[in-house]
């Protein structure tokens, strides 16, 4: 199955925060960003080169979809991490990215995550990422229960909430681009009446744009 076909069923699975004005408003400044050198407001210039990879690894480009980077993804998690998420989700993606970038120049046997291809993240990005149902759930309770708490928060949950929140992110900007919703999802600049469910083969098995 080719990538836009995968990219037409995706339904939205990052939370109901991404629908707020703030976020939507970043997303359309970011196209606005077209050149090939921009300036991250919560990531260190290091941090965005390895943010790169690691969105391009997630939506890489196809030969009928471009990739995350070329529609300005990292440009929108950046903005959004600074502007949207509060203090102690800040805290939580810092200290789970930077968990992760140290980890993999560990395992790489490098200095500088500039060095780093994507040949040798992908490995390490699935298997922080790849996780049972349950072991999700447990991740994500356990995560809560420390916000809740005021306690500190371990490495491994860290970096799972961090990574799964970057691939929301990713998703979710991704999808809601300009080019992704006018050429590859269901689009209609001026919808009709509301219908909350339908039958998925009538829109050929897409999912609708949120532009």
């Amino acid at each position: 199955m080719k990538r836009r076909e995968v990219i037409k069923g995706l339904g939205l699975s990052f939370g109901a925060m991404l629908l707020a004005p703030s976020a939507m408003s970043l997303l359309h400044s970011c196209t606005k960003e077209t050149g090939p050198i921009w300036e991250p407001v919560f990531f260190s210039k290091n941090q965005v080169q390895f943010l790169n990879k690691i969105t391009d690894i997630i939506l890489p480009k196809t030969s009928d979809t471009p990739s995350a980077t070329e529609v300005n993804v990292p440009q929108f998690i950046d903005k959004f991490a600074n502007e949207v998420m509060e203090a102690e989700q800040q805290d939580i993606l810092k200290q789970g990215f930077s968990n992760f970038c140290n980890k993999l120049l560990k395992s790489s046997e490098k200095e500088d995550l500039d060095d780093i291809q994507i040949e040798g993240i992908e490995p390490l990005l699935a298997e922080a990422l790849k996780k049972t149902k349950e072991e999700d759930k447990m991740l994500w309770e356990t995560y809560n229960e420390s916000v809740k708490n005021e306690s500190s928060i371990s490495d491994e949950v860290a970096n799972y909430v961090a990574l799964s929140n970057i691939r929301g992110l990713c998703i979710f900007a991704y999808k809601s681009t300009e080019y992704i919703g006018e050429e590859v999802l269901v689009y209609r600049p001026v919808p009709g009446k509301q219908e909350g469910c339908i039958d998925l083969s009538e829109t050929g098995g897409k999912a609708y744009s949120l532009n």
